[in-house]
């Protein structure tokens, strides 16, 4: 791979552009991503996406909903960053699998920290990491459309997105019962509670383009205090709501000043979905043998506590 990045590199940058390093990064579970230096310090990021690159084929290229997709990534990132939103710049992109068997990208690489350690260790800076971050947030929710979906997966007037979410739930449920039926019975209290929410939820005229995993993790902080969102793949037309709700689990409500209005039972509703999604993932991401065990478990314990809770009428 790196002979032929390498002469790619100074056709798109030019001639004194030349490849030094590769640094895989860990972290992501969709795409492999490296931290590209060359011989004159410019430094940049490389995405890869293509068989090999992902542990969750279920939400690749063939899914209703897709967070696995250099097209998706190409087309979210000019959407993003025409409206605003802070997201670092793509400079190449292909997709035609021509000379490699992946599709790949070149992106600006943000010198700085994921929003996880700005909290744990310099927490000094978060009034200015998280008004910025507002600011994104709230351009990003200002992005509507008629109708749900991605760019380049629109649905139809007809598709029900509390019914689609419900389906997910009973799935993650079904899914949980199996490979984690110690808590077999707190599964099922789950999904019926979810099944009376989506009851009284009706179809909306109007859907929010949300960044659908936003967490600490997926903001890079620069030295400056901006706030940049990456792993933007999965961004969709959707209830506002999905989004907020993850926002309060994954930024303990840090966040509440976003600007976009709420249904309390909507966020309560995907709030429920989120917790049987995470664990599901997390489960799945443990049995096929991520490098992150500690970060897994960590998951899994939060949101066994989150399910007890809501199952005792804590939450």
């Amino acid at each position: 791979m790196n002979a032929y990045i390498a002469s790619k590199v100074k056709k798109v940058f030019g001639k004194e552009y030349k490849l030094a390093s590769m640094e895989r990064i860990l972290g992501g579970a969709q795409k492999h991503t490296y931290h590209a230096r060359c011989t004159n310090d410019f430094e940049f990021i490389i995405y890869q996406w293509g068989n090999g690159t992902t542990y969750l084929e279920s939400y690749g290229e063939n899914a209703v909903f897709c967070s696995s997709s250099a097209k998706l990534f190409q087309s979210n990132n000019d959407l993003m960053r025409t409206h605003g939103v802070l997201t670092p710049k793509l400079f190449y992109m292909d997709r035609t699998r021509s000379e490699c068997d992946y599709d790949y990208a070149f992106v600006e690489y943000i010198s700085g920290h994921d929003m996880d350690y700005i909290i744990e260790k310099e927490p000094h800076r978060l009034p200015k990491v998280l008004e910025s971050l507002r600011v994104s947030i709230n351009r990003l929710h200002r992005i509507k459309s008629e109708v749900p979906g991605q760019i380049d997966r629109m649905q139809t007037s007809d598709f029900d997105i509390v019914l689609f979410e419900l389906e997910q739930l009973r799935q993650n449920s079904d899914y949980l019962k199996e490979y984690d039926n110690e808590y077999f019975d707190y599964y099922v209290q789950v999904e019926t509670k979810a099944t009376e929410y989506a009851s009284k939820l009706k179809k909306r005229k109007e859907y929010t383009f949300i960044h659908s995993e936003l967490g600490p993790n997926h903001v890079i902080v620069d030295k400056e205090d901006n706030a940049y969102l990456i792993d933007i793949e999965g961004a969709k037309f959707y209830d506002v709501e999905e989004e907020l709700s993850f926002l309060d689990i994954r930024f303990d409500k840090m966040l509440e000043t976003v600007e976009s209005a709420v249904d309390e039972q909507r966020m309560y509703f995907y709030y429920l979905g989120h917790c049987l999604g995470n664990l599901q993932g997390a489960i799945e991401l443990k049995r096929q043998g991520y490098y992150d065990m500690d970060d897994l478990n960590g998951m899994i314990e939060f949101f066994h506590k989150q399910v007890i809770e809501i199952c005792k009428g804590e939450k």
